[in-house]
């Protein structure tokens, strides 16, 4: 069976994050430019970059002195003191109330697009990411927060806008323990879908053995990983300055890791890109296989679709 896998990488910009039409239609494009060409009867799966959805809950419908912050932490503590008598109910005494005062109205409006665009495009997504409580939804208590800790969390949603899981970031970097976020537990990030099983590791996950070992021993054929680096990627690597960071990710990351795999054969791996307060991103997006890429961006720096068709055994 043939698969059509597509890496999303995306540039910041502010306009698509300031309201809630203007993100649905910008996910919405991007999963339609994304498909463009492609067979209609033949599947596709999409993958965001880590973060994608960071800047909701920054920039939309906020004052013009969040957003023009210096650091994202100088703006989340501006928003909370816009927004004290709301903070002050939340029972959350650190920075972290930011993302529990934004959960719900971001959560909502992260969760719509997507789904709705992964219907629009009849396509697997893999919503990149966000900092958020986990969510859940129940009738008595609609849309709700489970406990106190924030994980960086991505949505796996399938063509028929369902979303099949919730996958916590299990190794954090030093900026997201910063940022009061809190480590998922180490099971097994695997989904079964109609395609067979795939793995889910946000960034730092995928170059960690345990979590491949994981995956590879749950029957999954594809590594999804959804990263923002916080680097130059023609700059020295954060671990040895004699090296360079993308010459380290290149030769380290996935097409290393699916060697001699039992199940795992192919990576995707897309990438934020962009200047976030403080924070700039680079980094080229792309498909793998054991041994090398399918394809990859011809850019660290700005937009780019990058699509590769594989071959699968029928599930």
């Amino acid at each position: 069976m043939r698969v059509h896998l597509i890496a999303v990488q995306t540039e910041l910009q502010t306009t698509p994050y300031t309201s809630t039409e203007a993100f649905k239609r910008y996910v919405l494009e991007l999963n339609r430019t994304a498909t463009q060409g492609l067979p209609e009867d033949e599947p596709r799966i999409i993958a965001f970059p880590e973060t994608f959805a960071l800047p909701l809950l920054f920039w939309l419908d906020t004052s013009r002195a969040v957003r023009e912050a210096k650091t994202s932490l100088l703006a989340a503590l501006q928003l909370l003191r816009e927004n004290w008598q709301a903070s002050l109910k939340l029972g959350v005494l650190s920075p972290a109330a930011f993302y529990h005062l934004r959960a719900n109205h971001i959560w909502a409006l992260y969760e719509q697009a997507f789904r709705e665009a992964a219907q629009a495009t009849r396509a697997y997504v893999v919503a990149g990411s966000i900092f958020s409580p986990r969510m859940d939804w129940e009738p008595a208590q609609r849309l709700h927060s489970q406990g106190k800790a924030v994980y960086n969390l991505s949505l796996v949603i399938s063509p028929q806008g369902t979303v099949l899981g919730r996958i916590p970031k299990v190794n954090l970097t030093a900026q997201e323990r910063l940022a009061f976020l809190s480590r998922g537990q180490p099971v097994r990030p695997t989904i079964q879908t109609r395609l067979g099983r795939i793995a889910n590791l946000i960034c730092l996950d995928a170059f960690h053995d345990d979590l491949l070992e994981q995956a590879d021993a749950a029957g999954a054929w594809l590594v999804i990983q959804p990263s923002a680096n916080a680097a130059r990627w023609e700059g020295p690597w954060s671990a040895d300055p004699k090296e360079i960071e993308g010459e380290v990710w290149l030769r380290e990351g996935l097409a290393k890791k699916l060697r001699n795999r039992e199940n795992l054969r192919y990576g995707l791996n897309p990438m934020l890109n962009g200047s976030f307060y403080d924070l700039c991103f680079e980094g080229r997006s792309g498909i793998y296989q054991a041994g090398g890429p399918l394809a990859l961006a011809d850019r660290a720096v700005g937009d780019a679709f990058v699509r590769a068709v594989v071959d699968i055994p029928e599930v």
